[in-house]
């Protein structure tokens, strides 16, 4: 320690002077992969409760006939896009977070897996809500 400069370090010999060494904390360069991976890891039992979800809401609509619900005929979505369209969500997120889940902003893609299967159980929800 120097006396007029006390973030300065004396070695042995007084003709050289060295700065402390600083240790880069890597804790929040680390931080984003793990969140990345977290979020996209579970889009797969986000998935299977989109899929158990719409299979019941198919079931649910088993007894209807026109006269029980007139609503329920027209529009919606496809059953097959949404009952196969999540666990295909789910693994175009995995695959795509290989490949940007070190980057702090590859979090977007689980963000907008999450987003898709949210907007599809809403959509059926629209849909059987008639």
């Amino acid at each position: 320690m120097n006396g007029n400069n006390r973030n300065v370090a004396l070695d042995g010999r007084a003709d050289r002077a060295t700065e402390p060494t600083r240790v880069e904390s890597r804790r929040g360069g680390d931080v984003w992969p793990w969140i990345n991976w977290g979020l996209a890891l579970t889009t797969l039992p986000a998935a299977v409760i989109v899929m158990l979800f719409a299979l019941g809401a198919v079931m649910s609509t088993d007894s209807c006939g026109d006269r029980q619900c007139p609503g329920l005929g027209g529009g919606g979505i496809d059953f097959g896009v949404a009952f196969y369209g999540a666990p295909a969500v789910a693994l175009a997120v995995i695959v795509i977070s290989l490949f940007t889940a070190k980057h702090k902003r590859g979090i977007v893609v689980p963000l907008c897996g999450w987003a898709l299967l949210v907007t599809d159980v809403a959509l059926m929800v629209a849909t059987l809500a008639q």
